[in-house]
């Protein structure tokens, strides 16, 4: 580990708050009563990056929907947070409110806003589950706790990638937030500066949480919302079965999983739930992975994912598994950077710049601990950020204690093991997607993905995206050549095999070429693959017809689209 004591002439004090770069990553400190804390930190954020975050957040839902049903976003995005507000204000809890409160003040805003804001997670979640759209909406992340028998010396050792949207701000953002409320626990949340929450963080007492996406049918409007959960694990519980009971005890809203380590009495689970029900699973071998399913047989009968998001979540879970049982008593901090950081495709076996591995496209955050050392390392780059060059190390205890002369310790090198061209060919893609989610504009991401086409022919991702974006804009004679293309790739996986040849089908249906297409239809019947094969059964029977490309999400986190079929 490289010792660094790095710092910024950044450092800013407001209403008795204070904010400093450490590193690249922004470090907030601050006290008092909870709208106390929520204005100092709306005004140090507006010092430095203005509203953007909770701006995107807002924004967030119109834009998903804007991909499908461009006339319905803003009609159905506002409808949708006044709904989910209105009908569960009152559990919002008071700490948090006083939070939104103070921000709100400081940012200008109606504090029914903020608390609108506060339920987009929520109601991206209860969307995914409802299919009110064919919502683009990816996997969101990967984390693994280690200890005793699975690491060197028996340390605890947690790794957590946070995967989620807004390339170019969340990750630019990067901030450890940490709050001393009157008559709470100190707590350092690790998200982006002006969010009303964060996904991730520590407490005084060594509890440390993460979530992770999960998408299931089992949703409600009415429920106790995501953030005020985690407000009320990292304020109100010192103990592992404590943050059980926090999450477990009241009907939430949509289904996630919150990952939870005890790290004083060395303890981990995972509570996976929905509105109503849940599971709770505990490391075995002293090991516990997560990534997007659900992995009891009651949970996994409420899930409801395409097939795509399913196997992406499944490669990404055992990949994280296989690395830690060939590190099995020699893990350490060391290596977690390139668990975090790994592009192995373990349904092709290969590595990949994109797809169904660890670092996927959409990795905002990465974040590796060792509670037993007292660190927290965290990674700051474009996306992936867990392929930064270098993790940026802060000794735990500094900053729940505010001392900023410890802050910095040892940093851990970063391990992507991509080579140059590979890079420059994901940068690509990843201009790609920030076109296609964030700006709407879909020229200028088939134009990113021709130029990642030509930098890396061997990666099929890239035409078959391109493809399927030309088609949802009724371009079929520029679309057909790419997703044939995506056909004489040599899988080694039947399935994408199959998929090739029905977007290929698809796209002959489209331009009137039905022979053709039939034949298409065959070759991915023939593989006998579900639901692949299912479906060019039924296109043999029925066509592709253009109104079937409402039902199309393209998807770059696992490089496809997602497609429901009528009947």
């Amino acid at each position: 580990m490289e010792l660094t004591t790095a710092r910024s002439p950044l450092l800013l004090e407001r209403f008795g708050g204070t904010l400093e770069q450490v590193q690249g990553i922004y470090v907030a400190q601050l006290k008092g009563s909870y709208e106390d804390i929520g204005r100092q930190h709306a005004a140090l954020a507006l010092e430095v990056c203005g509203d953007v975050v909770p701006q995107y957040l807002n924004a967030l839902i119109e834009k998903l929907i804007a991909h499908a049903i461009p006339p319905l976003a803003t009609p159905a995005g506002l409808l949708l947070k006044h709904v989910f507000r209105f009908r569960n204000a009152d559990r919002i809890g008071a700490d948090l409110r006083a939070v939104i409160a103070g921000s709100s003040s400081v940012f200008g805003m109606d504090p029914r806003l903020l608390e609108r804001i506060l339920f987009v997670p929520d109601i991206l979640h209860y969307l995914a589950g409802r299919s009110f759209v064919p919502l683009a909406f990816p996997p969101m992340c990967s984390g693994f706790y280690a200890a005793d028998s699975a690491t060197r010396d028996g340390r605890q050792i947690i790794g957590r990638n946070l995967d989620f949207f807004g390339r170019g701000i969340w990750n630019e953002c990067n901030a450890l937030i940490v709050t001393h409320p009157d008559g709470g626990q100190r707590a350092c949340w690790m998200g982006a500066l002006g969010a009303p929450s964060a996904p991730q963080g520590f407490n005084e007492s060594g509890l440390f949480f993460a979530l992770h996406t999960h998408f299931t049918r089992d949703v409600s409007t009415s429920g106790v919302p995501l953030f005020a959960i985690c407000q009320k694990v990292m304020a109100r519980c010192t103990t592992l079965d404590e943050a059980i009971r926090a999450i477990t005890g009241e009907p939430r809203l949509c289904g996630l999983s919150f990952f939870v380590a005890d790290t004083r009495a060395r303890k981990a689970a995972v509570v996976g739930y929905s509105a109503q029900h849940h599971e709770v699973v505990y490391p075995e071998n002293d090991a516990l992975v997560r990534t997007n399913h659900y992995v009891t047989a009651d949970m996994q009968s409420h899930e409801v994912a395409p097939y795509a998001w399913q196997r992406n979540s499944r490669g990404r879970y055992r990949r994280v598994q296989d690395l830690l049982n060939s590190l099995r008593g020699t893990l350490e901090p060391q290596d977690a950077p390139a668990i975090l950081g790994d592009c192995y495709d373990t349904w092709e076996e290969r590595t990949r710049v994109t797809g169904n591995i660890i670092a996927c496209a959409n990795t905002t955050q990465s974040v590796v601990m060792s509670p037993d050392e007292d660190i927290v390392w965290v990674a700051k780059a474009d996306h992936p950020v867990s392929h930064a060059e270098q993790y940026a190390g802060f000794r735990m205890s500094a900053l729940l204690e505010g001392d900023r002369d410890a802050y910095s310790c040892g940093n851990l090198p970063g391990r992507c093991p991509l080579d140059a061209t590979e890079r420059e060919a994901l940068h690509e893609y990843e201009e790609a997607w920030s076109a296609y989610m964030d700006d709407l504009n879909n020229d200028k991401a088939v134009f990113h993905l021709r130029r990642a086409a030509a930098l890396l022919p061997c990666e099929p991702i890239f035409p078959r995206m391109a493809g399927i974006l030309l088609m949802k804009q009724h371009k079929y004679a520029q679309a057909l050549p790419l997703l044939e293309r995506n056909t004489e790739y040599d899988y080694k996986d039947d399935l994408m095999r199959a998929e090739a040849h029905i977007w290929v089908g698809r796209c002959l249906d489209l331009m009137g070429q039905r022979r053709e297409a039939l034949e298409a239809y065959q070759r991915a019947e023939a593989l006998n693959v579900a639901p692949v094969s299912g479906a060019a059964a039924r296109h043999r029977t029925r066509s592709f017809r253009t109104l079937d490309l409402i039902d199309v999400a393209p998807e770059f986190i696992v490089g496809t689209a997602l497609a429901k079929y009528r009947a």
